[in-house]
């Protein structure tokens, strides 16, 4: 077996004759050691410095640092003597590690391959640093990911501090860690993952014992030995025994599955789904090896031997690597990873399952984060329960509408700084404080003004200055008066913007940050050169606001139905609620506006002029023609926006055609794609997606 060793540098600093240490404990048991083995006259010569560009920072989650960046620059003997003691090679460790931690390291190695674990050894501390790699590349979308601010083609390590001789034996459960190396920046989704992980660590401790693993590890021993010609057709893998597992089946299910489809993967996942009820039963040796396993369960935690005569049970492996069933096996666990749906696994197993140790703890905490990960968005960040949202769950993690997350989300530096928002995508934030000013003053806002802000209040931490069960429209309407245009923050420094807001008013910076951090879709600004040509405005923009179950869901109707493009247009005041909810079937609701004359539904048109009129672009006279201007930032008031949304939509059969009217009954078959915003009216109101011309040029935008 070869795992990744993750290198370890310390930093060490001297001033005059008081030596100070700005490094961890290990690190200063290490120097003791040295001082105190060393003669007297040589003592104070002993160093461990180290230049500062190989300082390790404290905390992963506020500098998103990590072991793997880490370059070697010990330059003196001692130096490379001192690490020596610190840092062993594996084999030549002063104690020998746990035999159950080493079968757990394996059992993940064989389950999910080498790039899933790398290691650290602390020798001098008995620690050792088990890093779990999980691959984003097969869990989560490229949009997914760069709207969660993730590397994609980098792996999300889950980091446990362990004891490399009593493991699971401690008391006490390991401290964890979530980063992507690569990430220096403070990342929202490592704080969620780390939050979930220290949950389940935290919860699933207690439950685990060296013994107890140790006889779930005894199960899985090959009897190569006892295998006869026709027992060798019925070995199975145990990779396709731990997926099956993951999709919410135990593992007996899962077992008996595969040994009645003869090792196939894809037949043993048919018969699950086909007939589930059948695989409930057990074998009556199976419920007493499991009783026994659960009977450890409620022994005490200590280091122990299993016992000898216990009866094994057969579980074997597949040895034929060419048969057929083995290569559907490896050619779907290369390509198609766990798309979990909306809140749910199949069969409504929800996210939250938690899998069985069957594999190991470490296969375990593997299995739950992967599952837990693609779903974070539709669990609040800081209580982790489920959102609950008018129109399911949306792209961006979030806060969820309880007055204590809500408080400990705004006080506790988990909150983005609306600044540094400013600095990096201003024309995003210009659009979305233009959609918050457009629904705060409208006639309707009683209505359309959803989500109303949840502001704490800076003088008073325990209080809200704005709240959702207490609504003062006017209030946030005055607020938003004091707020800068985004050409005058633009001029200003970080800190200066925070200053100036709050000299106006100290409810316009935390207002601005609600805003930002509100926002649940994904928008970037398109480049002229990736702009849409026949969409004639320079305010063109990606709009993605699906989560990656909805996105999952909706390919795999894609590739049973088909989709196209078609138009959506709606009110500029109303998107302050559509970028935070997604699209809806107002038909009926105080939401609706224009009527439901072709039915209930998201209303859609293959043609341009016609959603330009849902717009309001033509009632309103069709805006002012602005000359010699910046395409930057948006100039025209409220009355002379006009927004549309280029959309994806399934071509099932319940899409009603009506003409250039089109309404979709099912929410989750239309997706936002792009997002165009008019400050005149445009020429171009006969452009029709369903021409080669046009859905050719949206496919390449989409690239």
């Amino acid at each position: 077996m070869t795992i990744q060793k993750i290198p370890l540098f310390v930093n060490l600093e001297r001033k005059k004759e008081t030596e100070i240490i700005n490094s961890t404990i290990p690190v200063i048991i290490v120097k003791l050691h040295n001082d105190l083995t060393s003669p007297l006259e040589t003592m104070s010569q002993s160093s461990l410095s180290v230049p500062p560009s190989t300082q390790r920072s404290i905390s992963m989650e506020s500098s998103g640092s990590s072991y793997m960046d880490c370059k070697s620059t010990v330059s003196s003997e001692s130096e490379e003597e001192d690490m020596d003691y610190y840092y062993k090679e594996e084999g030549s460790v002063g104690q020998k590690i746990c035999p159950v931690l080493e079968k757990d390291m394996e059992k993940l190695v064989e389950l999910y391959g080498e790039a899933a674990i790398s290691y650290r050894l602390l020798d001098a501390i008995d620690e050792i640093d088990i890093q779990i790699n999980l691959p984003l590349s097969s869990i989560i979308d490229a949009s997914v990911a760069e709207a969660w601010k993730l590397n994609k083609e980098e792996p999300l390590s889950v980091c446990l501090h362990l004891s490399y001789t009593n493991y699971l034996d401690i008391p006490s459960p390991p401290k964890v860690e979530v980063f992507q190396t690569s990430r220096n920046e403070k990342n929202g989704i490592s704080s969620q993952m780390k939050k979930v992980m220290e949950t389940f660590v935290f919860h699933q401790w207690p439950k685990n014992s060296n013994r107890m693993i140790d006889e779930y590890h005894k199960r899985h021993e090959i009897v190569i030995n006892q295998v006869s010609d026709e027992e060798a057709a019925l070995m199975i893998e145990d990779k396709d025994l731990a997926r099956i597992m993951e999709i919410g089946f135990s593992a007996e299910q899962a077992r008996d599955a595969l040994i009645l489809s003869r090792g196939d993967f894809l037949e043993a996942i048919n018969n699950l789904f086909a007939n589930k009820d059948s695989l409930q039963s057990e074998t009556s040796s199976t419920k007493k090896e499991d009783k026994k396993v659960k009977e450890l369960r409620t022994t005490e935690r200590q280091s122990s031997v299993p016992h000898e005569n216990r009866k094994k049970k057969k579980i074997f492996r597949q040895i034929s690597h060419g048969s057929a069933a083995t290569r559907k096996s490896h050619e779907l666990s290369e390509t198609a990873d766990l798309y979990l749906k909306p809140s749910s696994t199949w069969f409504g197993k929800n996210s939250k399952r938690i899998p069985e140790p069957e594999f190991g703890f470490l296969v375990q905490i593997f299995q739950y984060s992967r599952q837990r990960l693609p779903t974070l968005n539709e669990y609040c960040v800081v209580c982790d329960e489920p959102h609950v949202f008018q129109n399911g769950a949306m792209l961006k993690p979030a806060v969820c509408s309880r007055e204590l997350c809500i408080f400990a989300f705004q006080t506790l530096g988990v909150m983005s700084d609306a600044a540094e928002d400013i600095a990096t995508g201003a024309e995003v934030v210009d659009l979305l404080l233009t959609m918050t000013k457009a629904a705060s003053k409208h006639s309707r806002r009683n209505i359309i003004f959803d989500p109303y802000p949840t502001v704490v209040d800076p003088s008073d931490p325990n209080e809200l200055a704005l709240n959702p069960k207490h609504k003062d429209y006017d209030a946030v309407d005055k607020i938003l008066k004091h707020v800068m245009s985004m050409e005058q923050m633009t001029a200003l420094s970080s800190g200066d913007i925070k200053k100036t807001l709050d000299s106006k008013n100290k409810l316009c910076y935390p207002l601005l940050q609600w805003i930002i951090t509100s926002n649940r879709s994904h928008i970037v600004k398109l480049t002229p050169e990736r702009r849409i040509p026949f969409m004639k405005t320079p305010f063109q923009y990606l709009l993605l606001s699906s989560p990656p179950a909805k996105e999952a869901a909706f390919r795999e109707a894609k590739d049973k139905y088909g989709s196209t493009f078609a138009f959506h247009g709606s009110a500029v005041e109303n998107w302050h609620s559509i970028i935070r909810q997604g699209l809806i079937v107002a038909s009926g609701t105080s939401k609706q506006v224009n009527g439901a004359a072709y039915g209930k539904g998201i209303y859609l048109s293959p043609n341009a002029g016609t959603s330009f009129g849902y717009s309001r672009m033509y009632a309103s006279g069709g805006g002012k023609k602005k000359e010699n201007r910046s395409e930057r930032f948006l100039r025209g008031d409220n009355n002379t926006l006009f927004c549309i949304a280029l959309c994806e939509v399934i071509t099932w059969p319940q899409l009603k055609k009506s003409g250039q009217i089109w309404v979709c009954p099912e929410s989750d078959y239309v997706c936002t794609r792009f997002f165009f915003v008019y400050e005149e009216a445009t020429g171009h109101e006969n452009i029709d997606t369903q021409q080669k011309q046009y859905n050719e040029a949206i496919l390449k935008a989409l690239k």
